[in-house]
């Protein structure tokens, strides 16, 4: 129809960009537009709408068609890697690259080796009144509760079970002081690594201390991963299943939800290590 009012009811290409145009759109979209200044790789549908009715004549009316032609291009809608602008990627390869083979030797001679992280589960609940008097509007009033509870596990590296233990104030050296000390006592082999991330509190004076001979931790042995690389720690995978799978429930009390959460975590195994990680998606929140 686009072609009929057009004046080109015999052309289908006045109706819609050809395979040339298509591809010239490519190249375009690769580079920042002149006078909206979108960086490369950034289009949304307002900005190609604009390109393509300038360049080509068409106009579309749904926005699909749009986010068609973005897909068709390259372009992908779904959000940006969570990770941080501070990450240094050819110094994340070099330490990674250390740190598999420091683990690797210490589970040939033996070693139990767990990989170790803070997790953080919150719990949200609203609570709604009604009343719906005739002839009247309806009003609602929401009482609105949020709640969380922090957890240290240690994945197990041999087992690939997950030892979880919750944290009762907030993330810090002490808190992980009393995880490690129950970590060592729970633990039969005589020797242990533990693989942290590098937190502040992780590498805390008041905790590498401990890990000296004569001192409160003195079996277990310290591997850190790089900064800013939460996708190689397989902990942080566990974490995102154990939530993708309570997320879509509703529980009504906090206690419901970490329960929840601590049983799908303790009654299975996880076979995460460095060279068997879940394909890493942008929709991984990897928090903390």
């Amino acid at each position: 129809m686009c072609s009929v009012l057009t004046g080109h009811a015999g052309n289908q290409n006045a109706a819609k960009p050809t395979r040339d145009h298509k591809e010239e759109l490519k190249a375009i979209l690769a580079r920042p537009p002149s006078r909206s200044g979108v960086r490369a790789g950034f289009w949304d549908v307002p900005a190609i709408r604009e390109v393509v009715k300038i360049l080509f004549d068409v106009e579309y009316q749904a926005d699909s068609s749009y986010q068609l032609l973005l897909r068709l291009c390259g372009l992908s809608l779904e959000p940006p890697d969570p990770f941080d602008k501070h990450r240094n990627e050819p110094a994340t390869t070099r330490r990674m690259a250390e740190a598999k083979t420091q683990v690797k030797s210490l589970l040939d001679q033996g070693w139990e080796v767990y990989m170790a992280d803070e997790v953080r589960l919150e719990h949200e609940a609203e609570t709604r009144r009604m009343q719906l008097p005739k002839g009247q509007r309806t009003k609602l009033h929401v009482d609105r509760k949020k709640t969380s509870q922090s957890f240290f596990g240690a994945l197990s590296l041999a087992s690939k079970k997950v030892k979880l233990y919750p944290i009762e104030q907030n993330q810090n050296t002490e808190q992980t002081i009393l995880a490690l000390d129950r970590i060592q006592r729970e633990t039969e082999t005589g020797k242990i690594a533990v693989v942290p991330d590098k937190a502040r509190f992780h590498h805390a004076k008041a905790l590498t201390d401990l890990y000296e001979p004569g001192q409160l931790l003195e079996r277990i042995t310290p591997v850190f991963l790089p900064s800013y690389a939460p996708d190689h720690n397989p902990a942080e995978h566990v974490w995102n299943a154990a939530k993708n799978n309570i997320s879509n429930i509703q529980r009504e009390t906090p206690e419901e939800t970490f329960s929840a959460f601590t049983s799908y975590i303790t009654s299975r195994t996880f076979d995460h290590d460095f060279e068997h990680l879940p394909p890493r998606k942008t929709k991984n929140d990897f928090v903390s």
